[in-house]
């Protein structure tokens, strides 16, 4: 799977996609900070909240794998499954970055 599905980006406006990655990278750091402190907390509830949202943002720019780990996450979190959720949240803190320098490059 690739970090960015190019197709999804090509459907959005070219007028306005610089705008939306904006956004996104200016609401994805807090997002992530949501769901490290919730899943700190074992508040799996707020920390499946937290990755939901990502994984929209996620899905709407082409982010496929970031949106399947925020996927995994808010699943484990709404199933209230712990197990090797610090795992998952690091693998997500770390692909954020690749992430976005693939939107910003385009």
């Amino acid at each position: 799977m690739q970090i960015l599905a190019t197709e999804t980006l090509k459907q959005l406006p070219a007028s306005i996609l610089p705008r939306l990655i904006t956004i996104f990278a200016s609401t994805t750091p807090e997002l992530l900070g949501e769901i490290h402190q919730a899943a700190a907390k074992h508040d799996l509830h707020s920390m499946a909240q937290a990755a939901h949202k990502l994984k929209g943002s996620c899905v709407s720019l082409g982010a496929e794998q970031m949106a399947d780990l925020c996927k995994t996450i808010q699943d484990k979190g709404e199933a209230n499954d712990a197990v090797d959720i610090h795992a998952y949240i690091a693998d997500l803190n770390k692909l954020y970055p690749a992430t976005l320098a693939a939107m910003q490059s385009l």
